[in-house]
């Protein structure tokens, strides 16, 4: 018995190999050249040469080289002339036809030397762009939109079987003896390609006839619209002129859905499936759920079909397919939540009209805030360009420094930095799908399943900061001692204070030339919105990644809804992140005028003392009469040796959060024009 096997497994393996070489139709036959299409067409340029058609009579007749003639092994040698030296070029359907060397063999055996076999055929010929001659049309030569897009892609690179090839559709005697226009009609009813498709698949045809595309179920989908069948979501020639498949059937296929379907395929697009379909390169898709994964292909039946993949009864094995462990929770995810519907979705549209809200009033607040600072600043530099400048020279030729963050929080601050410029390279294609550079970059990184792989590597590296940074403050608190409470709203906590709307009021006063520059503590009233804003972000963005990374788990006692929920806050959340880091938070830190080009705090982690006049001055009065200045005195020698990484470190990190700037307002751009 297990001999048996393996002698099986070797013949499987033997059959294999040899189906998968090309086959050497020349192999022991001397005396015959094999050309190639061009050669052969150099040769047909010449007056006396000879072309041999050797396919049957129908192919023939369909399209052949001009001034061949067709052969058989009865009749070749009464075409033959006197001369055995003329150039004589064979050829037949394609490279896999054996008349050619059968006729050879009779021509050879009769003398004649001068044999020549164009190993491609006709088929190759024709696709090529060369001209061919046919009963019907002469001198005829395929339009270029036939010739690029004449592969099957599928059926071509099947072999040792019954399958279909061009004259099975394009030969067949109801086209063969068809009138130019009648052809053109005969390819634009489906049904008779169809028909072709059907007479090979039955188990298919069998289960189409039974599901709502089929014509025995439903009559019509609308009076301006036919039912799809095969060729509709199949394809018919989808490959290049050198059989490179340029989408798969799941890219396909969901495009043709969308003829119909819109509304429905334009949800679709919004979820995490139809994103990846449409950003992945072909060869990459197909692990993508398309329309069919979840509908069914041949078998598409409505809702309350008890025989439907979608029915109530079946959700939870057709969505386990890919997501192993589903539950009826998980199936309550909506594939096509339509957020702007307040009817249907009222939680949704809720949370839809929240975010919307959130991102214009922080957008609009700060955006004034930032262009108000700028114009006041650039102001301020030509009003008072010398004592501008002496300021300037004064804070950083300042050699006393005072220590303002550790090296800890130097180290969290690179890892924050570099996890969120990579959270963003990975999500932001993911967000703007739809913009010219969204493939490109997700190709960049390896295709959509590495593009997720980085996204979750880049959270977890940001989760660890985050709770590193939590235990931090627990920690220091813990070695205070009591009052913390106290402590949670002084003037050296990040918690916002009735002081901080006082300095936000004054700094507006000043922009609009109303008041003197105000002073600040310790902290700023921008600095505490960008800390306090991480918290919301990571709770926000955090909880509603982990639910999009594990939405079986959550599903578990979660609602499906909450799923749809997840994808639009962690969306919107994320847009609102990106946009403010790298708009808003890069001018406060880096692009202000008396900052320009960067502030080099975070690396060195030192303050120059008169830089703390210049702008902190409160916390300077505040540290010198409590006797905590001394104490902050520090020079840091170990940044001159690490200075210039740091400096490439950082204006890498600007520009690329430029860039990303830059991508996501021409995503916008070429949305709305």
């Amino acid at each position: 018995m297990r001999f048996s096997k393996i002698l099986v497994i070797i013949t499987a393996f033997v059959i294999s190999t040899f189906a998968s070489a090309p086959m050497d139709v020349n192999l022991g036959l001397e005396g015959v050249k094999p050309i190639s299409l061009s050669e052969a067409e150099s040769i047909s340029k010449e007056a006396n040469a000879l072309f041999l058609d050797t396919n049957e009579d129908s192919v023939y007749k369909q399209r052949h080289v001009a001034k061949a003639i067709n052969v058989n092994i009865s009749n070749v040698l009464s075409h033959m002339p006197d001369d055995k030296n003329v150039k004589i070029v064979l050829y037949g359907q394609n490279s896999s036809s054996r008349e050619p060397n059968q006729i050879a063999k009779i021509l050879i055996a009769e003398g004649y030397t001068n044999l020549y076999y164009m190993i491609e055929g006709i088929d190759a010929w024709a696709i090529s762009g060369r001209k061919t001659s046919s009963i019907f049309f002469k001198n005829e030569k395929l339009p270029e939109k036939e010739i690029h897009s004449f592969y099957d892609g599928i059926h071509e690179h099947l072999m040792f079987a019954n399958l279909p090839s061009c004259r099975d559709c394009h030969s067949s005697p109801k086209v063969v003896y068809a009138s130019k226009a009648e052809k053109e009609e005969l390819f634009r009813d489906k049904e008779f390609v169809n028909d072709n498709c059907k007479s090979c698949h039955n188990t298919e045809k069998e289960h189409f006839e039974k599901s709502v595309h089929s014509p025995f179920v439903t009559q019509d989908l609308k009076a301006d619209r036919k039912l799809p069948n095969c060729t509709d979501c199949h394809g018919v020639h989808v490959a290049d002129k050198d059989g490179k498949v340029l989408r798969e059937l799941k890219q396909i296929s969901q495009d043709n859905c969308g003829v119909c379907h819109e509304k429905e395929q334009s949800l679709y697009h919004e979820t995490f499936h139809g994103k990846a379909l449409l950003l992945n390169a072909p060869g990459d898709a197909v692990r993508v759920a398309a329309c069919f994964d979840c509908h069914g292909a041949h078998n598409v039946l409505g809702m309350d079909d008890e025989k439907s993949m979608i029915h109530v009864n079946n959700r939870t094995q057709t969505c386990g397919e890919c997501h192993p462990g589903s539950n009826m929770n998980f199936t309550g995810f909506i594939a096509h939540a339509d957020h702007t519907d307040s009817e249907k979705f009222p939680l949704l549209h809720g949370a839809y009209v929240f975010m919307t809200g959130l991102v214009i009033a922080v957008f609009g607040f700060f955006g004034l805030h930032t262009l108000l600072w700028s114009v006041r600043l650039i102001r301020a530099r030509l009003e008072h360009p010398m004592a501008w400048k002496a300021a300037k020279e004064k804070a950083h030729n300042d050699k006393m420094t005072l220590k303002r963050f550790s090296k800890f929080h130097m180290i969290q601050h690179f890892f924050m930095a570099a996890s969120f410029l990579g959270l963003a390279f990975s999500g932001l294609p993911q967000k703007f799908y739809t913009a010219p550079w969204a493939k490109s970059m997700i190709e960049l990184m390896g295709g959509m399943e590495m593009a997720t792989f980085i996204h979750h590597v880049c959270a977890v590296i940001m989760f660890a900061v985050f709770f590193s940074h939590i235990a931090e403050i627990i920690l220091v608190q813990a070695k205070k001692g009591s009052g913390f409470f106290s402590r949670l709203f002084d003037a050296d906590s990040l918690m916002p204070r009735w002081q901080d709307f006082a300095d936000m009021k004054a700094h507006f006063m000043w922009f609009l030339g109303k008041g003197e520059r105000p002073q600040f503590d310790r902290w700023t009233y921008w600095e505490k919105f960008d800390y306090l804003a991480v918290f919301w972000g990571m709770f926000i963005i955090g909880f509603s990644g982990l639910v999009l990374w594990f939405p079986v788990f959550f599903s578990g006692f979660m609602p499906g809804w909450m799923i749809n929920l997840a994808t639009l806050v962690h969306s919107d959340e994320a847009l609102l992140a990106t946009g403010f880091i790298f708009a808003i938070h890069f001018f406060n830190t880096h692009f202000r005028a008396d900052r320009f080009p960067m502030d080099m705090v975070i690396f060195s982690g030192t303050l120059s003392e008169e830089e703390i006049k210049q702008e902190r001055a409160k916390w300077y009065e505040r540290l010198s009469k409590n006797g905590e200045l001394k104490k902050l005195y520090y020079t840091n020698e170990e940044y001159k040796w690490y200075k210039p990484i740091a400096k490439f470190a950082g204006y890498a990190m600007l520009v690329t959060g430029l860039v990303f700037l830059f991508l996501m307002i021409y995503a916008y751009v070429v949305s709305v024009f």
